[in-house]
């Protein structure tokens, strides 16, 4: 009976300062007694602990393996918490890669509302304690320091699908790079100076030429007009255009000197390989019809197309790398995402500018910006990343300095787009 009212003391004196901070802050709602379950990522395992107020922790923290036979531990967690504090607790984690997602996914089998949290929120509270030593068991406390100390919003996890396609996608442009990189190799190999004829020999036209007659020393012995037959039938070319091109590689066969003989294994790499690159940019073409349909209506795809210098799939990975970006309260918080926020170092004389970035958000984001910074400067007409580039290098910044303070700058003129819903602006 004691223990009770002691119990009911303790929750209402929690009760009463949040009142009074709702009233200092309002709008802002810091629930003192809600109970939590902390949750600190790893791979395969993860440690966790209950806490019913800051103050008051339900035990010490424990592992918990992300098999389900294990995870059982969470839901008996979840009861006990719900036992003693008479409210439903939230499942509240450090949102970590890929690690998060079994454990998220068997939470929400529990019917618990999901918080998630940056690393970099819990790496603040960390590092202003007097002892700043990062171990497992204490992250589950400095989870909880975040979760009562500030808003945070409820977790609402990106469309993986999206994600997916987007990574796989950029996969298979990477694969098509090496394919095309060895297949301009067996080209030198068997077709030496075949580049002075054709500026891209990897492209649709010389690649038909190649594939069908595999040896500058075969093509020697057809006809202009049997190649250019050839060539309106498979490359769709008017009958002109392809005789023009026929009397060219002619002249090219006759005059070609082989590095290998017409048997030679060679040619059998060099076709199979114009086979996977052929195979890959079909699935290639496949996966970005598909991306650009799950985009359809996606606000943020729309307005990034808005921006010079953002082609198709700039925007198309942008737009899928920053899922749900109204989880971004300012600008500040989408460029720690991307990485791109400068690392302070800041002691005695040493002022702790001018430093490196952090590089500790999404990379690919980060890549993809820096790229479509690259494009716009490149373009003819103005805009402001351009004139503030020319700004920043006109005060001695090196071209990688201002390229990269013109990403924040541009990612900051993307925050307000997608707040406002306005479109970019040129001048």
């Amino acid at each position: 009976m004691g223990l009770d009212l002691v119990y009911l003391l303790k929750n209402r004196f929690f009760l009463l300062i949040t009142e009074s901070q709702e009233k200092e802050m309002p709008g802002r709602r810091i629930n003192m007694i809600q109970p939590i379950i902390a949750c600190d990522v790893s791979k395969n395992s993860s440690h966790v602990q209950g806490f019913i107020g800051l103050k008051n922790p339900l035990g010490n923290p424990f592992v918990v393996q992300h098999i389900r036979s294990d995870l059982v531990k969470l839901k008996t967690l979840a009861k006990e918490l719900e036992k003693e504090a008479k409210i439903k607790p939230v499942f509240v984690f450090e949102f970590t890669g890929v690690y998060h997602e079994s454990i998220v996914q068997y939470v929400r089998e529990l019917k618990l509302d999901l918080f998630a949290i940056s690393p970099l929120e819990s790496a603040k509270v960390r590092k202003s304690k007097i002892r700043t030593t990062k171990t497992d068991s204490k992250d589950c406390l400095n989870i909880a320091t975040v979760y009562y100390s500030r808003n945070i919003r409820p977790y609402v996890s990106d469309n993986n699908d999206i994600k997916a396609i987007s990574r796989r996608l950029r996969s298979l442009k990477a694969d098509l790079r090496v394919l095309k990189c060895r297949y301009r190799r067996y080209v030198d190999y068997i077709w030496p100076y075949f580049d002075e004829y054709f500026s891209k020999t990897d492209g649709k036209t010389p690649r038909e030429i190649i594939a069908n007659y595999k040896h500058p020393y075969v093509l020697k012995k057809r006809t202009s007009k049997q190649i250019a037959e050839v060539l309106t039938n498979n490359c769709r070319l008017s009958q002109k255009r392809a005789l023009n091109i026929a009397d060219k590689v002619k002249q090219y066969a006759l005059e070609a000197v082989s590095g290998v003989p017409v048997n030679s294994e060679f040619l059998r790499a060099l076709y199979d390989t114009i086979e996977d690159m052929n195979n890959l940019e079909s699935k290639i073409e496949e996966l970005t019809f598909r991306l650009m349909s799950l985009h359809r209506n996606n606000d943020a795809y729309r307005l990034l197309k808005t921006i010079s210098g953002f082609g198709e799939n700039i925007s198309l990975i942008v737009a899928s790398e920053l899922g749900d970006y109204k989880r971004f309260k300012t600008s500040k918080q989408l460029i720690a995402y991307c990485g791109l926020d400068p690392s302070i170092l800041q002691s005695g004389k040493d002022d702790g500018e001018h430093y490196s970035i952090t590089r500790k958000g999404n990379p690919i984001l980060r890549n993809q910006i820096y790229l479509g910074v690259n494009q716009m400067l490149g373009r003819k007409d103005t805009n402001q990343i351009k004139d503030f580039y020319l700004k920043k290098k006109s005060s001695g910044l090196s071209h990688k300095v201002a390229a990269v303070a013109s990403c924040r700058k541009l990612l900051c003129i993307i925050f307000g787009m997608l707040k406002n819903g306005t479109c970019f602006e040129t001048k």
